[in-house]
């Protein structure tokens, strides 16, 4: 039993090409299964039924678990069970027949306006590199709407100042979720503050070295990055809760109020469906029924998001 979850994690590792985290997570999930399967109904949990993996999932929701750990359960359980049906272990899949789970809006992740987003920029002090350094990190989790651990993976080569300079567009590559690869525009303003940032004598030169490290050069921590967001907001004097996550909320809700089609926003946050996307746009639902094409933000840190500003890369 435990030979068939080994390769369940080297098809996850290298052929599904999941983050090691993740692989962790599913593997994790699929002997806590065994485990109640064991215990409950005292059978084999490779040749469970559907009714075994509904009461375990039943049991899990009663001890309060976020929904979130819910989704992440079933999904492990099907990936694995398809598995077992691809290797010819069991003829059918017992995950068939398991309900979805929906995903539920947090109240606790509601964007921010412009004016708070400038707010918090301009209460950096950017006369220090350290400054300068967590104005870029919340001007890229701000205007681009990456995820921490996104953010923290960069490296200097990712970005290519060159790619048109002379109307002021970058090209980040972005290593998201699952080893997938996603291009984003940096273009104007965020362009601007990007290379003067990368031109500090501070800031590396070699490129494979994280784009913001810490003072030593190190890569810094997803804590470290909730850090320098909650301290700038308590400089700033906003008492609306801002995590990264939320300003990757903020991200999402201004481009569709600014008319940028959901299928354009699904690609630049690398999300696998454009449901996905929709729970982070908080706009009413007869707002996100118009047409949309482009985004222009106002402002004097704004920068424009050109239409179409990411492509998809193969990993």
């Amino acid at each position: 039993m435990t030979t068939i979850i080994e390769q369940f994690r080297n098809e996850l590792l290298q052929l599904a090409l999941y983050q090691d985290k993740t692989v962790a997570t599913y593997i994790s999930c699929i002997y806590k299964y065994f485990d109640f399967v064991k215990e409950q109904f005292h059978i084999d949990p490779i040749k469970t039924e559907a009714s075994p993996l509904h009461q375990w999932l039943t049991h899990l929701k009663q001890t309060n678990v976020s929904n979130s750990y819910l989704i992440q359960h079933r999904s492990a359980l099907i990936s694995f069970f398809t598995f077992l049906v691809k290797m010819n272990v069991i003829n059918n899949n017992p995950t068939d027949g398991l309900v979805p789970i929906k995903k539920v809006i947090s109240d606790l992740n509601q964007p921010i306006t412009k004016e708070t987003a400038f707010k918090l920029l301009t209460a950096l002090d950017r006369t220090t590199w350290i400054g300068q350094r967590n104005f870029m990190i919340i001007s890229c989790l701000w205007a681009l709407g990456l995820r921490r651990q996104e953010l923290t993976n960069l490296k200097i080569h990712d970005f290519d100042p060159n790619y048109d300079p002379n109307n002021k567009i970058g090209l980040l590559i972005v290593n998201g979720k699952g080893k997938k690869q996603r291009a984003l525009f940096v273009v104007d303003k965020l362009y601007d503050q990007l290379i003067n940032y990368l031109n500090q004598p501070q800031t590396p030169k070699r490129k494979f070295v994280p784009l913001f490290p810490n003072k030593k050069g190190s890569m810094l921590s997803g804590n470290h990055i909730l850090k320098i967001v909650h301290q700038t907001a308590q400089q700033a004097g906003i008492t609306q809760r801002i995590t990264p996550h939320v300003l990757r909320h903020s991200f999402a809700t201004e481009m569709y109020r600014q008319q940028v089609p959901v299928a354009d926003i699904q690609v630049m946050m690398g999300h696998e469906t454009e449901a996905e996307t929709a729970l982070y746009i908080h706009v009413p639902d007869e707002l996100k029924k118009q047409a949309l094409e482009q985004i222009s933000l106002e402002g004097d840190y704004s920068w424009p998001y050109l239409y179409g500003g990411a492509s998809q890369l193969s990993a």
